[in-house]
């Protein structure tokens, strides 16, 4: 997407350009894919938008007239799998109803972090020295709100609460309006809308604006040689393009797969090598009907140990699609996706089973489509949506993160000031590393 952009808004700067996609669809970690039966897609990466604070979002879902749907949330009952043998119900959008001493921990923990998620600073160093999970232990937390912390960084990043960096996930937040508005599901966050179309639409309407034949699907890069005057890029098919810049969109982790000459300066490399790409896993699955309405739960389940950390409904009543989406990250999920498809279907339905607390004659077991994507598979991507840097390597290397390096400039939501790993900041990268070619080259009408 971060690609796309650019090249939409270097076209809109009167340059000439090309996109080189390695895959054979666009969109990145935005994928849709149609049910068999018809009703409706199924968003396999990104799936949720805002159109009150994601404003570049907005503004191609109003230019393409996509129709949108609200993410349901009501007041019926979530659940929690805390153990093998503890499950508890509790009012979406309150903490659990745990012990009283156990609670106050929690929202302590948590008052903590959503004030330090909304200071507008930089991120400090004694912060890029811990672990997200020793900087909450620092500040007394239980077991218990400690297993809560791994969730949340399940969920969000794929990872486990001891390899998430502490400044990183604090300042991430403070790029995405946030502790609060990064998980919330009404119109103050991040989970507020679903395109009925699904989200490809917008990557497939920018491809439009861009004009097809600008667009070289299925040509992996290989090489980029900066020779000052012009770059030379080639693609594994042996493809030669040769441009004056080159914006670079490919995860930092993967930036091993680029021979890049000359070599990068070292410290770039450092950082980048040291990445790490959670287990970002999704399975859907497909109903005829909303049995979880039915039998009066809300759609939200949240589990601390079994493979599905969290499941969001993801129907779309206007086509007929019901739908759960079940997250499977970080170490259980990695587990999870060394099995065989069937068997990992059956792990989820048996885990929705037991959340639900619902026996073999429920209508659950009666899905009508079922879709899971493993992203570690797939080779452009190799996991979740953003790269989490080293313990120590986040403030250390901040001179030299996305910052463009002779003719090659950088981008990615990764490298976004806005809505970091989300859509919307992707969309602000592109568009801003675009704007930084124009700057450097000096001259609208030059070649690009």
């Amino acid at each position: 997407m971060s690609g796309l952009q650019a090249a939409v808004s270097a076209k809109r700067a009167g340059l000439s350009f090309c996109v080189i996609e390695a895959r054979d669809r666009l969109g990145g970690k935005v994928w849709s894919i149609p049910l068999a039966s018809g009703r409706g897609t199924a968003d396999l990466g990104a799936a949720w938008i805002n159109d009150e604070l994601q404003p570049s979002t907005t503004a191609y879902v109003r230019k393409f007239k996509m129709d949108t749907v609200r993410q349901p949330i009501d007041k019926t009952p979530a659940i929690v799998q805390v153990s093998e043998d503890e499950r508890l119900e509790f009012p979406f959008s309150v903490i659990p109803d745990f012990p009283p001493v156990k609670k106050r921990n929690l929202e302590m923990i948590r008052d903590h972090i959503k004030a330090e998620s909304q200071k507008r600073e930089a991120p400090k160093l004694k912060d890029d020295q811990v672990s997200l999970d020793t900087y909450v232990r620092k500040l007394d937390a239980t077991e218990k709100t400690c297993k809560m912390v791994n969730l949340y960084v399940r969920a969000m990043h794929s990872l486990e609460s001891t390899e998430e960096l502490a400044a990183h996930l604090i300042h991430y937040w403070r790029r995405n309006h946030g502790l609060l508005a990064a998980r919330a599901d009404d119109h103050t966050g991040g989970n507020y809308l679903r395109l009925q179309g699904g989200n490809q639409d917008i990557a497939r309407g920018i491809a439009r604006l861009v004009g097809e034949q600008h667009i070289y699907s299925s040509h992996p890069v290989q090489s980029i040689h900066d020779e000052h005057a012009k770059v030379t890029i080639c693609t594994s098919n042996d493809q030669t393009f040769v441009a004056k810049k080159v914006i670079v969109s490919v995860p930092t982790a993967l930036f091993r797969d680029i021979k890049f000459t000359p070599p990068l300066p070292a410290a770039l490399p450092e950082r980048c090598s040291n990445t790490k790409l959670g287990h970002y896993n999704k399975a859907i699955v497909c109903h005829n009907k909303p049995w979880w309405r039915d039998i009066g739960y809300n759609w939200v389940l949240f589990s601390y140990d079994s493979p599905i950390c969290i499941v969001r409904d993801t129907r779309i009543p206007e086509k007929n699609c019901y739908s759960l989406t079940c997250f499977v990250n970080s170490s259980v999920g990695a587990e999870w996706a060394k099995q065989d498809p069937h068997a990992r279907r059956r792990a989820v339905l048996e885990q929705l089973a037991k959340g639900y607390n619902i026996d073999r004659s429920s209508e659950l077991w009666r899905s009508i489509e079922f879709f899971d994507q493993i992203w570690k598979h797939e080779p452009y991507s190799q996991g979740a949506l953003s790269p989490i840097p080293a313990i120590g390597h986040y403030v250390k290397y901040q001179s030299v993160h996305g910052k463009p390096v002779g003719n090659i400039h950088f981008v990615r939501t990764e490298y976004s000031d806005h809505w970091k790993g989300y859509m919307e900041g992707a969309l602000t990268s592109g568009a801003q590393g675009a704007e930084e070619v124009v700057r450097a080259l000096k001259a609208p009408e030059s070649r690009l």
